[in-house]
């Protein structure tokens, strides 16, 4: 795609607070790094999980920040050593991601990630320590709900290519 590698714009509904209604910025959205992808988010939707982090209850609070992981969208872009997605497959984000490689993943019981669980309060990406969203220069907490979201590559689920 034209944008591949590129610092592209989008637009998302941020929470600039604790339970203040949410404001549509534009956003920049730097190119995946590895083991990243990005994707044009379609569809979204704020569920039971967005809300409860939207009021800040129970955990330490991470604003601003961009909701909506349930959510379906087109791989627009893949970071170095990305094998098992590709640009233009349609995909479904996950809140918890799998490595594949950890006891949990490998196990029947649990899909609690040793490297990719929840982590309410880490908001940027794992492999460098840094977010891919900001809003006029000013970095934003890796969160979700924008039109275009940058993921490890094992938290998207591939849709089936014969389904509509």
């Amino acid at each position: 795609m034209a944008t591949a590698g590129k610092v592209i714009k989008c637009k998302a509904a941020v929470a600039w607070e604790a339970g203040k209604p949410l404001s549509i910025e534009e956003v920049e959205v730097a190119p995946p790094q590895a083991m990243e992808v990005r994707v044009k988010i379609l569809y979204t939707s704020l569920c039971h999980t967005d809300v409860y982090f939207w009021e800040a209850k129970g955990q330490t609070p991470v604003f601003p920040r961009i909701f909506g992981h349930e959510a379906g969208g087109i791989i627009e872009s893949v970071g170095e050593g990305v094998t098992d997605v590709a640009p233009g497959d349609h995909v479904l984000p996950v809140f918890t991601g799998e490595c594949k490689e950890c006891p949990h993943c490998k196990s029947a019981e649990s899909n609690m990630c040793d490297l990719l669980r929840i982590n309410t309060d880490r908001g940027v990406m794992i492999g460098d320590g840094k977010s891919r969203f900001s809003i006029n220069g000013a970095y934003l907490p890796l969160c979700w709900d924008f039109h275009l979201q940058r993921v490890h590559c094992h938290a998207c689920w591939l849709c089936c290519k014969d389904q509509p």
